[in-house]
């Protein structure tokens, strides 16, 4: 998959986050830390540690306890609402950004094998489906109209379980034959 679809997945999930800056530094940290996710997969605890720790007058100044792992670089690409918890942040933004990424390269590679049409699975985990994903739940649609996952809009995309699954056309017309 070239790095602009992983780039591009990262941007989304930060964006329906709704809990970084807009700070230039902002993306490239998260392009950093996720550059070989799922290779190497990115917990909330690595994301919220990447980089230099804070100490502990800076955690406390955060309303936080002194034995936090919290790093300086994370939380300086939080927004006022992001740094309202930070951890909890951590783990919305991991999620999210997992989730974008596996479904980025999971319709590449469907379309690199020729797939041309997708059927969408909402996830009924935690919190269940949003709005979008139950109106979409058992359609079959074209590849290339599969929005990236979590939708925009998910009240909840850190829990987005949601999945498309290919769908073989040939199959469908052997049945009709």
């Amino acid at each position: 998959m070239v790095q602009t679809s992983r780039d591009m997945a990262i941007a989304h999930a930060i964006h329906l986050s709704a809990l970084v800056n807009d700070e230039p530094g902002s993306m490239a940290f998260y392009r950093e830390t996720f550059a070989n996710h799922p290779k190497q997969f990115v917990t909330y605890k690595d994301l919220a540690k990447k980089g230099d720790l804070l100490g502990q007058d800076a955690l406390r100044a955060l309303g936080l306890r002194a034995n936090t792992k919290l790093s300086a670089q994370f939380v300086a690409t939080l927004n006022e609402k992001g740094r309202a918890d930070p951890l909890g942040a951590a783990t919305v933004i991991g999620l999210a950004i997992s989730t974008a990424i596996g479904t980025s390269r999971d319709l590449a590679r469907m379309a690199s094998a020729g797939i041309d049409l997708v059927q969408f699975h909402a996830s009924n985990m935690a919190a269940g489906p949003c709005a979008a994903a139950a109106e979409l739940h058992g359609q079959t649609i074209a590849l290339a109209n599969a929005p990236m996952l979590p939708f925009v809009g998910c009240a909840h995309p850190d829990q987005c379980g949601c999945i498309y699954q290919a769908r073989l056309s040939f199959l469908d017309r052997q049945r009709i034959d």
